[in-house]
């Protein structure tokens, strides 16, 4: 199999699977292979986001971390994941999908067995923020390499009907998981389960799927890169630090300042850069542009909303680890049903009303949770928001992952890799700022004389109600930007 180098070629020109790998019907059996060690990498890097919250209690007690440590155990992840998935999904299109895949994978398992030994908080960070770069590769490479693979028919709604429902029972399966294993074992192996995942995907990357298609010539743009890190870094640290120095306080003012500022430089060097990290032509399809924009804000609407959930059940109901993983099993079930579902209904809409749709079910969920209170129970103050958040974030993301990669050509790589970042860095700042919201109404409401369980209740509502608005607004902005379907084209993946 040789790698195409143009960089027009269609990814649909590569088939995964070695020749001779085929059903009694026909089929290439070697890249159903490849999808499931494609879906199995990229779950389990998204599932390093969510696995770490049931074990933060044991965590933070067994390292005598501080709140402001512990809390950065799971931001740090996301911030450098975020930062790095545009480099990643570049130095993919430049160097090969499957190698930058395979290496993401490797680097991903080092350093997790670096975090489950680590017997520091800074040791602890240092892990977190590698596995966030080695993830940020993997997730960058995936979902485009799976997109080469299927380039277009029923096979490819099929490979993005399985991604949805291996990626919406990740989730809930990593926080039971990680329930179980701390249990059971220790929070050390949240990390170390890790290892061997991650190199069996490895080990079936490598032997199924496809190389992926190379652009001759192209570089990679590290100045854009690096101001684009920089920006990301300082916004998110700015409102991470906000809630201890103060909303005036000069450094958080500064770090805010020179995040923007940097932001600005890299939209200024995507203009006059040669071979750019974003390539314009990628944002001039307007469905693929609104892709991005949903996926960015169900990043809010998820990983803050499980956050949120996630200690409410530890504060409010004093759920243990493993309770609190069955307690996320309605996550699942409202993914999986609308997977099977969501193939019709984009065939009936167009899909920015779709993304515009999903976007609504995930800020509806963070709204209700604005709801909450000391007396709420499971059924009425949790479930509907776990089911909601299970049925719109599997919308947007799958739905915004076709969009990117179709007929994306030498630069998949870098398209897909978008909608993780914008993802990514919407759950960083979405958490960073809902994180603020929570703990400085908290602080308000135990100086007015509130009991403590009381208080921290109405810092999760308060953060309900203003994630879950911006959420909203999002969907309405989203819906009023749709593009309206030509005839015949709704029913074409990626149309």
């Amino acid at each position: 199999m040789t790698v195409s180098e143009g960089p027009g070629t269609s990814g649909g020109a590569q088939q995964a699977g070695r020749p001779g790998r085929r059903g009694p019907d026909g089929r290439d059996i070697g890249r159903w292979w490849a999808l499931a060690a494609l879906t199995g990498a990229n779950m389990l890097v998204f599932a390093s986001v969510t696995i770490l919250n049931v074990a933060l209690p044991d965590l933070r007690t067994d390292l005598s971390l501080t709140a402001g440590t512990t809390r950065w155990v799971v931001t740090l992840y996301s911030l450098v994941f975020g930062m790095l998935i545009l480099l990643g999904g570049r130095l993919g299109d430049v160097l090969g999908l499957r190698s930058c895949l395979v290496g993401g994978l490797v680097g991903f398992s080092a350093a997790s067995v670096l975090g489950g030994l680590a017997a520091n908080a800074e040791l602890l960070l240092l892990a977190r923020a590698l596995q966030g770069g080695a993830g940020a590769l993997v997730a960058a490479t995936a979902v485009s390499l799976m997109s080469v693979t299927f380039p277009a028919g029923r096979d490819r709604a099929l490979a993005f009907a399985v991604l949805g429902v291996v990626m919406g029972v990740g989730t809930p399966g990593s926080l039971l998981l990680g329930g179980l294993l701390v249990d059971l074992l220790s929070w050390r192996w949240c990390l170390l389960v890790n290892v061997p995942l991650a190199l069996l995907a490895a080990v079936g990357v490598q032997l199924f799927a496809p190389p992926g298609e190379r652009r001759a010539g192209a570089r990679v743009d590290v100045a854009g890169a690096a101001l684009a890190g920089l920006g990301l870094a300082a916004v998110v640290g700015g409102l991470d630090r906000a809630t201890a120095w103060g909303w005036s306080d000069a450094r958080t003012l500064g770090l805010l300042l020179g995040g923007a500022v940097a932001l600005a430089g890299f939209a200024l060097a995507l203009r006059r850069a040669t071979d750019p990290l974003i390539p314009p032509h990628l944002l001039r399809r307007r469905t693929r542009s609104l892709g991005y924009l949903a996926a960015f804000f169900v990043g809010v609407a998820m990983f803050a909303g499980m956050f949120v959930l996630t200690v409410f059940l530890q504060v409010a109901h004093d759920r243990s680890p493993t309770e609190i993983g069955i307690a996320f099993v309605p996550f699942m079930l409202g993914a999986v049903a609308i997977t099977w579902v969501l193939p019709a209904l984009r065939a009936s809409v167009s899909s920015s009303s779709v993304l515009a749709l999903g976007l609504a079910a995930a800020g509806g969920a963070v709204l209700t949770l604005a709801l909450l209170s000391a007396r709420s129970t499971y059924a009425t103050g949790v479930l509907p928001a776990m089911v909601l958040l299970g049925v719109g974030g599997t919308i947007v993301m799958i739905t915004a992952a076709d969009l990117a990669t179709a007929d994306a050509g030498g630069d998949s790589g870098v398209a897909g890799s978008m909608v993780n970042s914008a993802q990514q860095l919407g759950a960083g700042l979405g958490t960073a700022l809902l994180t603020s919201v929570m703990t400085t109404t908290t602080h308000a409401e135990l100086t007015g004389g509130a009991e403590p369980v009381a208080a921290a209740v109405a810092g999760y509502a308060r953060s309900g109600l203003v994630g879950g608005t911006i959420v909203i607004l999002a969907a309405c902005l989203v819906w009023a930007m749709r593009a309206q379907p030509r005839p015949g084209a709704a029913t074409r993946p990626g149309a």
